[in-house]
Order: structure tokens, then sequence, then C-alpha cells
């Protein structure tokens, strides 16, 4: 006797696939979700793109301070200015924080460059959103092409409830002011370094794109990274 193994016209294999792809999911996610599910289900990629990008920094940081907890991240994207300058201004905040470097530290990380191959600028991209996902950056500081992109996405806080009145009132006319999909609301979510002594004198000049500095949504010492905007500003 004959065996059917013909499959019926409704089965199973032949009905159209209803299911999302994982990018439509992202997609369709706020980006703060978006982080939330990209460090629940991708820590471990992303750890190891992190380990690739940072391996000798974080070695030699880790020897150095092998117990010392980051009071002040920084974040620099496509940075402009010599790795010493940011050490003085590393030492200079400890000083300014009054920070025990026995067991703090002030860190400025500037690995999170995006001008190289699409491969390598896709993985620091990705390394640098594990990072905000992770509440380790304090302070985003950007060329504008990429900090729009920043206060779109809603890593970026609003610089009104983050700054003390005296500090915001005298910065009003250097201002990157935004409106967002989350707060349509035109806001101050960064201010231009243009005219600061750390740029004038140490940066290389971009033109037009000129730099900014943000808070981090998830920031969590927000109070030291006001001490940083006050001394960029008011430093002679």
């Amino acid at each position: 006797m004959s065996k059917n193994t013909r499959l019926e016209d409704d089965a199973s294999i032949y009905q159209p696939r209803k299911e999302s792809s994982e990018n439509i999911k992202l997609k369709n996610m706020p980006f703060k979700k978006k982080l939330s599910y990209l460090w629940d289900y991708y820590k471990i990629q992303g750890l190891v793109i992190i380990a690739i990008l940072a391996f000798a920094i974080y070695v030699i940081y880790e020897i150095r301070t092998p117990n010392a907890e980051i009071k002040l991240y920084t974040a620099l994207i496509n940075n402009t200015i010599h790795t010493e300058v940011w050490e003085e201004y590393e030492e200079t905040m400890m000083d300014l924080l009054e920070l025990d470097p026995a067991t703090s530290q002030v860190y400025f990380n500037d690995i999170f460059y995006y001008n190289g191959t699409t491969d390598y600028a896709m993985n620091v991209r990705a390394t640098f959103n594990l990072f905000i996902a992770s509440a380790d950056i304090d302070l985003v500081i950007a060329p504008q092409s990429e900090f729009i992109n920043y206060v779109n996405l809603g890593i970026l806080d609003k610089l009104s409830e983050q700054l003390p009145t005296d500090l915001y009132s005298s910065l009003t006319d250097k201002f990157y002011l935004s409106s967002t999909e989350e707060n349509p609301k035109v806001q101050a979510y960064g201010i231009y370094l243009t005219d600061t002594k750390l740029f004038k004198d140490h940066s290389i000049p971009t033109e037009g794109d000129p730099y900014i500095i943000g808070i981090a949504f998830n920031s969590r010492h927000k109070e030291n990274a006001t001490k940083f905007i006050r001394y960029i500003f008011k430093e002679e």
C-alpha cells in the first residue's frame, strides 16, 4: 500500500511567518526600552566588544587604581584633545571634588572614535550604547553632528532640571536647544564648548561641527557633572 507523503496545503510550513525579526522589534521600541533590551540580551557580546576596544586601557587603569570607584565618567566622542590634557583635568577634578585617589577616580574616556571603518564604527557605537545602558556615563562631549542624534534618542537630560539657577542663567547664550519626540517643547540639552579655555587652547578646530557637552539622562553623579561644567566655563 502506497504512503501519502505530500503535506496538506495548509501545513504550517506553508503559512506566512508572522514573527517579527529582531530588527523590527528593536525599531518599534522606545529608545530607553531598546537600551534595556540590548543590555539584557546582548550584554555578553557587548562586553566582548568592549574588551576588544578598551583592553589595554582597562588593564592599565585597573593596575593603577584597582579599588577606585569612578565618581565622574565623561565619554569623549571623536576626541580632538590630547590625552595628556584630559589627564590634567582628571587631576584637577579630583582636587575640586575632594576625592581620595585610593577610593575614587575621575575618568575621561577617549576611545569613542566613529571615523574608522564601518564595522569599527558600529562596534564603537555599540560599546557607547552599552555604557549608557549600564548608567556608567555621566557626561557626553561630542561634535554637534553626533550630539544631535543623542538628543533625539533621549540619551541626554534637560539642563533646566540639572544646572543650578545661577549657572543655567550664565550659559543661556551657549545652549544647544532642541525638542524631542518625547518632549516636544524646545529645551536646552547641551552647551557649546567653543569659547571655553579647554577647547580654545587645546582642541583641533572642526569647521562647522562644534563640540557640545551634555549630561546623560541616567547619570549616577549629576552633581559632579554639574561641577565640571561650572569649572570649565569659569576657567580663565
